[in-house]
């Protein structure tokens, strides 16, 4: 989504990075700010979903004071991201849409990025100064397969 871009609604939230009580007020935040919009529950429950798995990466995979968590509207979208101060504990790189990897069954984790894909019209991450953002768009109106 390119900023600007017919711009409706804009929300801003920033959060502790070593708190996961976060992911919690993030699931929370975005969900409220669904409702006030008037979207669609499929489109709320989408964006609340994906909110939980961005958050819980974040957290899970940066050493960051602070994330920060926006959604913007613009007519038929909404978009949802995740920007952390890109203090990563693994050595991680911005992920490239499209072929998230699939964990063996046996493992706990790892399926975040699986997940988004499914429910996002599209998705993807940018590193920008020492933060990474991964964002997501999900159709505030219709179906994913109408988008494609």
């Amino acid at each position: 989504m390119e900023v600007g871009q017919d711009l409706l609604a804009f929300t801003l939230l920033t959060l502790p990075g070593h708190d996961l009580a976060s992911a919690r007020a993030a699931r929370h935040h975005v969900r409220d700010m669904a409702r006030s919009w008037s979207l669609p529950t499929g489109a709320a429950d989408d964006l609340e979903s994906i909110t939980a798995e961005l958050v819980a990466n974040a957290l899970e995979h940066s050493d960051s004071r602070t994330l920060t968590v926006t959604c913007a509207l613009t007519v038929g979208r909404v978009a949802v991201s995740v920007t952390d101060e890109g203090e990563a504990r693994d050595g991680r790189t911005p992920i490239a849409p499209g072929a998230p990897r699939t964990p063996p069954p046996e493992h706990e984790h790892g399926r975040g990025l699986l997940i988004t894909d499914s429910l996002a019209a599209r998705w993807g991450s940018r590193q920008s100064g020492e933060g990474l953002t991964v964002w997501a768009e999900v159709l505030a109106g219709a179906s994913k397969d109408a988008a494609r």
